[in-house]
């Protein structure tokens, strides 16, 4: 099973994550938008630096995957790191669902990976979080 892509759609792109659990796929769905911010990135290669505490909340499945996708844009953006991957616990709640966890993150070395693409903010433009065979699939697209 693939464990993350992307996908073009007009003048964004897609970012796709798969996994065996929920919180499995939403980590891998930051591979793929990483993917977006370097030229040459072998997740083998590399290991998480540091992490960021990360807590998100939202009535529905997609609209908790588009709030920790921006979450994750926003780190970039602030602190001048990647994020590679997220370690934690989704719940259904009475109100919604909960995200609690960590964002496992490396810092942005633009001559060591090259630098991609400007990602702007997740949307919720295909956005899915879908229950499969084998486990989750999780897709939005991003503004680039």
């Amino acid at each position: 099973m693939k464990r993350y892509e992307t996908f073009e759609h007009g003048a964004d792109v897609g970012i796709r994550g798969y996994g065996e659990t929920l919180e499995k796929a939403f980590s891998e769905v930051l591979k793929a938008l990483t993917t977006l911010y370097v030229e040459n990135m072998d997740f083998n290669e590399v290991f998480p630096a540091s992490e960021r505490e990360v807590e998100v909340s939202a009535d529905t499945l997609d609209e908790l995957l588009v709030f920790f996708v921006n979450k994750a844009i926003s780190l970039v953006s602030l602190e001048d790191v990647l994020v590679i991957g997220f370690q934690g616990r989704i719940e259904e709640r009475e109100c919604g669902y909960y995200l609690t966890g960590k964002f496992l993150v490396i810092p942005f070395d633009v001559e060591r990976f090259g630098y991609g693409v400007e990602v702007k903010g997740a949307t919720f433009t295909q956005a899915k979080v879908e229950k499969i065979d084998k486990g989750w699939i999780v897709q939005c697209v991003v503004d680039v």
